[in-house]
C-alpha cells in the first residue's frame, strides 16, 4: 500500500535521529503513522520533533532511553506498546560517529562505539520482536526492523576503526536477523553515506566529501527517508537486504 495515508495507524518507533530521523518522523506523521521516539542526551530537539507530529494531526511518544541496556531497551518497547497498544516498525537510527586515529586509541572508544552503533540497535531490535512476533499482520508480516548502517563497513577508510567495526557487524546482525524472524518479520539495512552535513562540518571537509562522490553531492534526508517510506509501507518482499544510499562512494571516483 502507498499514498498520502499508506501507513494509516500503523506504529513507528525511530531510536534517536536528531536530524534525519526528525525529518522521517514528520514523513511518517504525514503518511497517518503514529510515531514515537527514544532520546538519550537530546530530550528538547526530540520532545520538539513530536510536538510537530502531534500539530500534523498525529499521536506522537518520546521515551527516554540508554539503549545500549537491555533492560532499558525493552522499557522503552514496553512504553510505546502501553501507549498505542501494539509496534508495527522499528527504525535504528541513533548512531554515534567518531573520529579515533589509530596511534591515539584506547579501550574506551571501542567500548562507546560498540554501545552506540552496535548494542542499543541489537537490544532494541531483540525486544520489539520478541513483541511483533506476538502480534498479526498484513501480507504475512507481523513487523518491519530497518537499520541504518553505513557504506564504509565494507570499504574501510581510516581512522574509525571501533566505529566501522560496530557498523559492519550491525550489517551481520540484520542478515542474521532476517533469517531469523522470517517469515513474520521483514528486515533490512539502509547503508548511507553523509547525509544533511553536519553545521560544524568546515567547508574544505564537505569539498572533500563532494569530491569523493560519484554523484558530486551530499545526501539529504529525503534520499533515506523516501526508501525506509517503501519499505515500511511499498512492498512485503523485501528481507535481509542492504541498500547503499550513499551517491556512489562505495565505487569511488577513480
Amino acid at each position: 500500500m502507498t499514498g498520502p495515508h499508506a501507513l494509516r495507524g500503523k506504529v513507528v518507533l525511530i531510536t534517536g535521529g536528531r536530524r534525519v530521523g526528525s525529518e522521517l518522523a514528520r514523513d511518517l506523521a504525514d503518511a497517518g503513522a503514529l510515531v514515537a521516539m527514544t532520546y538519550h542526551t537530546s530530550r528538547a530537539a526530540i520532545e520538539r520533533t513530536i510536538r510537530d507530529v502531534e500539530e500534523r494531526g498525529s499521536s506522537g511518544l518520546a521515551v527516554a532511553a540508554d539503549l545500549s541496556s537491555a533492560e532499558e531497551a525493552e522499557a522503552a518497547v514496553d512504553a510505546v506498546v502501553g501507549r498505542f497498544g501494539r509496534l508495527d516498525a522499528l527504525v535504528n537510527m541513533a548512531s554515534v560517529y567518531r573520529r579515533t586515529p589509530f596511534d591515539a586509541l584506547v579501550p574506551a572508544d571501542f567500548d562507546a562505539m560498540i554501545a552506540a552503533n552496535l548494542a542499543a540497535p541489537y537490544h532494541t531490535s531483540v525486544a520489539a520482536a520478541r513483541r511483533m512476533l506476538t502480534q498479526s499482520g498484513d501480507d504475512g508480516i507481523s513487523g518491519r526492523i530497518i537499520s541504518l548502517g553505513d557504506w564504509a563497513s565494507e570499504r574501510p577508510y581510516r581512522h574509525y576503526l571501533p566505529y566501522l567495526v560496530a557498523k559492519g557487524a550491525l550489517t551481520t546482525m540484520t542478515l542474521a536477523l532476517a533469517k531469523e524472524l522470517a517469515p513474520h518479520i521483514a528486515v533490512a539495512m539502509i547503508q548511507p553515506a553523509m547525509i544533511d552535513p553536519p553545521p560544524d562540518l568546515s567547508e574544505a571537509d564537505r569539498a572533500e566529501v563532494v569530491a569523493a562522490t560519484p554523484l558530486r553531492r551530499c545526501g539529504t534526508p529525503g534520499d533515506v527517508n523516501r526508501l525506509i517510506l517503501y519499505l515500511l509501507s511499498g512492498t512485503s518482499f523485501v528481507t535481509g537486504a542492504c541498500f547503499r544510499v550513499d551517491g556512489g562512494r562505495f565505487l569511488g571516483t577513480d
